[in-house]
């Protein structure tokens, strides 16, 4: 026989009260909000329930209930949203796209249970008695080509090749204006990293940017507003990210308000298409058992806003959590090459550094650089990236208005194992740059997305095994044209493997001669051969 103590019950029955409370805080949102209460006692009051065990649904109507928002349902009935997979998922797996499928089978009736965006044995239970329903064979609970074909729970499915989005969600729609809503994958649940280091860039909220008009709608302006329990300094700096584009620099959060704006455009909605924004914040260190979360309050634009949109939309709540992320670091806080004076030329390194990984292996998602120095974007040219003398994702044809360049590996991320790295980027610099000079910089620890490939969050890398500060090459000084000259670089093409024993006609290497200023007629050249 178990003995419950006056002290259990004692709490019992303020884990009931709480939850009372909770109730009544609903039926009374208009009273709560004429008193008009501080933001300091909003706080204390998502605290208190957070301390009895609410889950986030109670949490965030009584959030909504005391600012003057709009609680969302209470019921038990779930709407599952249009789901993008991009990968097999079973047991293990974690994520938005896991997410998206918990809360779509919950919405057909095969799982009674919360999404928590982790793959566990009621998920593997819900799609296995989904799998019997659809008639996809074998039921083993196992989510892979055959189930996504064949999934329809909640509206069309997407599915993202390469980079390009097919399916029910890129149209959009039909309407008058910009129409503004979260997506479907958008993460909740997910957990975050503040522990002794905290984390990069954690994925907060992703909202979907319709525009069903004939004519491209520029934003110019989202604001946005911190909610759950935590404080404002749990949001180190804030960016907006279109995939593994950093489309903004760091915004503070002050008061719990934060606010992103460009009177050209942040990102331009295409007529016809769609865009979307994921919201993006370092995590500071410490701060684990806070619940953090993001509501878009405002968003301004060259067009109207569709009459469906209202705000404010809120995002769902993150848990942060203690562990020990992989370590990233940039060996050498000045990356080579040094300044020195070379003519226009092809397949330059204009950014070159060993990156170190320890702890686990990650996965590198995009680097962007920027040229400080002053030569024009349209000048460079041809731009690549190299792992260990491989080279990743797509050359880039050159450098963008803001003298920058992305390189997105979103699609197919590369694995780096625990080891050091040699990371570069080739260049072709024509003689347009003449008289000028090139100097390419990683600014932020963000402009590096390194992704714990156990933990499946973004890692806060290092510089020189310090706290990150920009890393840059020396000043490249370009030759005027006016200054004849050749210069001489190893074709790319040019052969690297082993020769067979007697073999003949052998093509040993191709070289590049690129003449600078005017023509120039090459009378001698000389070819040494080296051997061990």
């Amino acid at each position: 026989m178990q003995t419950v103590t006056t002290k259990a019950m004692a709490k019992v029955a303020a884990v009931a009260t709480g939850l009372a409370m909770a109730t009544s805080m609903l039926s009374l949102a208009p009273l709560a909000h004429a008193a008009a209460l501080t933001s300091s006692q909003v706080q204390s009051i998502l605290s208190l329930l957070s301390s009895f065990g609410a889950d986030s649904t109670t949490i965030a109507n009584v959030q909504a209930s005391l600012t003057g928002s709009t609680p969302v349902s209470t019921g038990t009935t779930s709407t599952a949203s249009a789901c993008s997979f991009t990968k097999d998922l079973t047991v293990g797996s974690t994520g938005a796209e896991v997410t998206c499928l918990q809360n779509a089978l919950k919405a057909g009736g095969y799982m009674t249970a919360n999404a928590t965006g982790y793959f566990g044995a009621l998920t593997k239970a819900g799609v296995i008695a989904w799998q019997k329903a659809a008639g996809v064979t074998p039921t083993a609970g196992y989510f892979g080509a055959k189930s996504r074909a064949a999934f329809n729970l909640g509206g069309s499915t997407t599915t993202t090749t390469g980079g390009t989005t097919t399916g029910g969600t890129v149209s959009a729609g039909t309407g008058t204006g910009l129409k503004v809503s979260l997506s479907a994958t958008s993460p909740n649940g997910s957990v975050l990293i503040g522990g002794t280091t905290g984390q990069a860039i954690g994925d907060l909220a992703d909202y979907v940017f319709a525009n069903p008009t004939a004519t491209p709608i520029n934003v110019t302006a989202l604001s946005f507003k911190r909610i759950g329990v935590s404080n404002d300094s749990t949001l180190a700096n804030v960016y907006l990210y279109n995939a593994g584009t950093r489309l903004t620099d760091s915004a503070g959060v002050t008061d719990s308000a934060f606010t992103f704006s460009d009177p050209t455009a942040l990102f331009t909605v295409p007529a016809g298409g769609t865009y979307t924004v994921s919201v993006r914040s370092d995590i500071a260190a410490n701060t684990s058992g806070q619940q953090i979360g993001v509501s878009l309050v405002s968003a301004t634009s060259n067009g109207t806003l569709d009459s469906s949109v209202s705000f404010p939309i809120n995002g769902g709540y993150q848990t942060i959590s203690a562990a020990d992320l992989a370590t990233v670091n940039y060996v050498n806080a000045n990356a080579t090459p040094s300044a020195t004076t070379i003519s226009a030329q092809n397949d330059y390194p204009v950014w070159q550094d060993n990156i170190s990984v320890s702890t686990n292996p990650v996965k590198l998602t995009s680097m962007k650089f920027v040229n400080l120095g002053s030569a024009d974007s349209s000048s460079i040219v041809s731009l690549r990236l190299y792992v260990d003398g491989v080279q990743v994702g797509s050359t880039v044809p050159s450098l963008g208005a803001d003298r920058s360049v992305t390189f997105d590996l979103s699609s197919s991320p590369v694995l780096l194992s625990t080891s050091s790295h040699v990371v570069k980027v080739l260049a072709n610099i024509t003689n347009a740059a003449a008289s000028r000079t090139v100097l390419f910089s990683v600014q932020r620890s963000s402009d590096g997305m390194f992704v714990d490939s156990q933990l499946g969050q973004p890692v806060t890398a290092e510089s020189a095994n310090l706290t990150f500060s920009a890393v840059s090459a020396g000043s490249v000084a370009i030759q005027s044209a006016s200054s004849a000259g050749v210069s001489t670089s190893l074709d790319p093409s040019s052969p690297n493997q082993n020769i067979a024993a007697g073999a003949t006609s052998v093509k040993w290497a191709s070289f590049d001669l690129l003449a600078s200023g005017e023509n120039v007629k090459v009378s001698d050249l000389y070819v040494v051969a080296s051997s061990t």
